[in-house]
């Protein structure tokens, strides 16, 4: 039996590229590690290229490093927080047609029973109590 032939990276026959640079030869733990002592913070990638992209950037003070700033709580006046949701204005549009339609008296209440039934659809029971219709409806 003839030798195996070396390896190739592409139709033309070439070897495949040595690595290169500072970041030759290191694990994906070890940049993980690099990056978390660079950019300040954990991460959850395993893509090699972006790491090493990150810890560049980093380096050279084109991104923020530090623990990510915690967002503000928005709490009203009732002690109730309000969460960001964000759409496109058309489906906004047509799902305030249809709760109105449907006779709700406004899109929380909506969003209340939609919440609630998924999480008992999910089995999560004791979350959509939470969020379980009033006596009044």
């Amino acid at each position: 039996p003839a030798p195996a032939a070396p390896a190739t990276t592409s139709a033309e026959g070439t070897q495949p590229a040595r690595q290169r640079g500072r970041f030759a030869g290191m694990s994906l733990q070890q940049l993980q590690e690099k990056y978390r002592e660079v950019v300040g913070r954990p991460t959850g990638s395993s893509n090699a290229s972006y790491l090493q992209w990150k810890i560049r950037e980093a380096e050279a003070g084109r991104i923020n490093v530090g623990p990510r700033p915690e967002r503000e709580v928005k709490v009203r006046e009732d002690g109730k927080r309000v969460i960001p949701l964000s759409f496109d204005a058309e489906a906004l549009d047509a799902l305030d047609k249809a709760w109105r339609d449907a006779g709700l008296p406004s899109r929380t209440r909506f969003f209340m029973r939609a919440v609630h039934r998924e999480l008992t659809a999910m089995g999560a029971t004791q979350a959509a109590e939470h969020f379980a219709p009033k006596t009044e409806e």
